[in-house]
């Protein structure tokens, strides 16, 4: 039978009882043994699954079924942490998005080998560090700064320094925030020390 078309009479009702608010239970756990895919999607957007059957639906062969999981904010924790492991971008973009997933998470992807993740994933930082949090997401250290959320301020290995004149505060190029100067070594002055005055020899 083609892709997209229903696998048996009777898989259109069934999408339209898994989106019933009165499902029981059990009826969603056999509905989510269908053979339906867009079935097992529509469970997975639902705000009432148990966490077995979370799991169950996070395991789903279907792209779209973990992507629907990925975005419903109603999601356990350690089942979006699974899903950050997802190969596919649409599911990780979709678990970005969700105001649910946990703030280390998101950081976490803001690193991750495809592009398309890593800018997902730093929008969706910016976005909460503009307006204090996401619902549901407590502010990280860097919202609390008052400025943007860039790459570079997670990663201080990843942030050009400069150091200012006459002992000015150290300033990073990426973030144009000040940076607490490095201290000194032992028996080593400052750099932004001043040099000692030398006088001129008597005459």
């Amino acid at each position: 039978m083609a892709r997209g078309f229903n696998y048996a009479p009777g898989a259109a009702d069934e999408v339209e009882i898994a989106g019933s608010p009165t499902l029981q239970r059990a009826q969603i756990s056999a509905l989510a043994q269908s053979r339906n895919s867009v079935v097992r999607e529509v469970l997975a957007a639902r705000g009432d699954l148990a966490l077995g059957q979370m799991v169950t639906l996070a395991h789903d062969r279907s792209t779209e079924v973990r992507g629907a999981l990925a975005a419903n904010p109603a999601a356990a924790q350690s089942v979006l942490e699974h899903l950050a492991e997802d190969r596919q971008a649409s599911v990780l973009t979709a678990l970005i998005a969700n105001p649910a997933a946990p703030p280390a998470v998101v950081e976490r992807l803001a690193f991750h080998r495809k592009s398309q993740i890593r800018f997902a994933a730093a929008q969706r930082m910016n976005g909460d560090a503009g307006s204090g949090g996401g619902p549901g997401v407590e502010p990280s250290p860097t919202t609390s700064r008052g400025g943007p959320v860039t790459l570079a301020s997670r990663a201080p290995e990843m942030t050009e320094r400069t150091r200012g004149v006459d002992g000015a505060d150290e300033v990073g190029a990426a973030t144009d925030w000040p940076v607490a100067p490095e201290p000194a070594p032992p028996g080593r002055p400052p750099l932004t020390a001043r040099l000692p005055q030398v006088q001129p020899p008597a005459e």
